[in-house]
């Protein structure tokens, strides 16, 4: 049987492990967009571009 809770305790985990490997040496308020960026990805299992940014049509 799953454990539900552990398991989800365990992604949390491996995502801030993850997160911060890949921010070191940026400024907290970075690592945190880093952190919740990567979650986002994980959580909406899909990247659209347009909802990261908008460059304006010259």
């Amino acid at each position: 049987m799953i454990n539900y809770n552990r398991l989800g305790y365990e992604i949390k985990r491996n995502l801030t492990n993850f997160s911060t490997k890949i921010s070191k040496g940026l400024k907290r308020p970075q690592q945190k967009f880093i952190h919740q960026m990567i979650y986002g990805i994980l959580a909406g299992n899909k990247v659209h571009r347009r909802d990261h940014a908008r460059v304006p049509d010259d």
